[in-house]
């Protein structure tokens, strides 16, 4: 993945999270009030500066067992854990050690450094230390403290690639300070981009990624793809979208990613008829092409509305992942409409356990709100859909010779043709095909054979189980 992972780790209580919202300039990560923790588990931010993408990794704060709701044991389990997905993948560019402002180093601090040691063995990653609460030194004091703490560090053998001391304090009149958030921000970069590890070779040339966003009607597609690119790109609109599967392309950079993103039209009812089947297919035929003429798809980001999963949700998901991408290509969720949650990402908390009971499986997700009047949710949602999309150059693209993959799709799509429908027959298939799809008469005739050999063999299939079925007298078969 083209981006730096940035880990965030120290004593609870010493810092961390009120550094990582300091770097997204958002209240983002929870921060401890008092002995206990309230990062329980490892969070990432993604933010992108100067064309980079960072990955921020707040984790559990160290020495929180006597008070905290995370034990020592908990969180050296969580940080190792980390320390080996991130070193599997694109690797650990820099280790970031909180330590509170105090007249020694503690043997607290001298504790959690050798954690970190451990779960960083055999991985060469800096190690930087920031020294928070500087507000509370004295006045010109901070380059004698340091100096002063030598002999102990050697002692300790707590060795560090750079420092800095930060004050992660909001109001700059406590003490009387004009500018002084801004110039810890600056400073807080100027750290780690002089102490950062840099890029390996085959992650600093930039990346174009295919993705088909799809979902129902109303659900926000459009504003996801505002959201991501930071403007009004998208046309809003309450009216109809079109037929299913037809689609609009945008292209948006993000730092080293070229984003192609087709906002593709779902089903908006349990079953269609000839005539959209038709349009729909036509639309596909186009969708495909274009997928195949820039190397294929990498990711499906499925955007659904916060709330209950419906039967349409599961009806979108199978069209796509499973009779499209016939499974081969990874899931991102995005939940919208989150706006009225408290924590958008209480949602996902709450409903995990559903998507995974209806099948729905996915590789990321994001919890989001395309309401700008929301501020702080809405930046939110933008960090969250940026982390979700540059995860996704990990996967490969997949594609297929497009006259095979839209024949087997159509085929397939007869499924959600409503089985009253009476299907047209021979020539007047194959004239339907060449007309109102635009096809030559060669794959017409091919499609319209394919076709109707798997409209008969779901109107067997519904008719053996109509046989047994209790309710037969009321069941509906397809017209053949």
């Amino acid at each position: 993945m083209v981006g730096y992972n940035v880990v965030f780790t120290g004593e609870t209580g010493h810092g961390k999270s009120s550094l990582v919202n300091l770097l997204v300039q958002l209240e983002a990560s929870k921060v401890s009030r008092g002995p206990m923790s309230v990062t329980e588990r490892s969070q990432r931010y993604t933010i992108l500066r100067d064309s980079h993408i960072y990955r921020l990794w707040d984790t559990p704060g160290f020495n929180g067992a006597a008070t905290g709701n995370v034990t020592q044991y908990q969180a050296e389990n969580e940080l190792r854990s980390l320390f080996k997905q991130l070193a599997s993948k694109d690797g650990i560019h820099l280790v970031v050690f909180c330590l509170r402002y105090n007249k020694w180093i503690t043997e607290g601090n001298q504790k959690v450094y050798k954690s970190i040691l451990s779960c960083a063995r055999g991985i060469d990653v800096p190690i930087v230390a920031v020294v928070t609460h500087a507000d509370e030194m004295a006045p010109n004091t901070d380059r004698a403290w340091w100096d002063e703490m030598r002999t102990e560090r050697e002692k300790m053998k707590m060795y560090f690639a750079g420092h800095a001391y930060i004050s992660t304090l909001k109001d700059e009149s406590l003490p009387p300070s004009p500018g002084r958030r801004q110039r810890n921000l600056d400073l807080m970069w100027r750290l780690m981009q002089t102490h950062i590890k840099p890029l390996s070779l085959t992650c600093i040339s930039s990346q174009t990624i295919n993705l088909i966003l799809f979902g129902e009607s109303g659900v926000g597609k459009s504003s996801v793809v505002n959201l991501i690119s930071g403007r009004d790109i998208a046309q809003i609109s309450g009216a109809a979208e079109g037929c299913t599967l037809s689609s609009t392309e945008y292209a948006i950079e993000l730092g080293p990613y070229h984003f192609r993103i087709w906002d593709t039209v779902g089903l908006n009812g349990p079953a269609v008829g000839f005539d959209v089947f038709f349009a729909s297919i036509k639309a596909t035929y186009s969708l495909i092409c274009h997928i195949t003429a820039v190397g294929g798809i990498n990711l499906l980001l499925f955007c659904l509305r916060g709330g209950r999963i419906k039967t349409m949700d599961i009806s979108n998901y199978r069209l796509f992942y499973e009779l499209l991408c016939e499974k081969h290509v990874p899931i991102g969720l995005v939940i919208t409409h989150l706006e009225n949650e408290r924590n958008m990402e209480d949602y996902w908390i709450n409903n995990e356990e559903s998507f995974t009971r209806y099948g729905i499986k996915s590789v990321g997700h994001a919890c989001v709100t395309a309401l700008s009047s929301t501020q702080e949710k809405y930046k939110l949602s933008k960090l969250a859909l940026h982390g979700l999309l540059t995860d996704c150059d990990r996967f490969g693209k997949y594609t297929m010779p497009p006259e095979a993959w839209f024949i087997r799709f159509a085929s397939a799509f007869l499924s959600f043709v409503h089985p009253g429908e009476r299907m047209p027959k021979g020539k007047k298939m194959t004239k339907a095909l060449r007309k109102r799809c635009g096809f030559s008469q060669e794959i017409a005739e091919q499609m319209a054979r394919q076709l109707r050999c798997n409209w008969i063999q779901q109107y067997l299939f519904i008719m053996a189980n109509f046989a047994n079925s209790p309710i037969s007298g009321y069941h509906r078969t397809p017209s053949i």
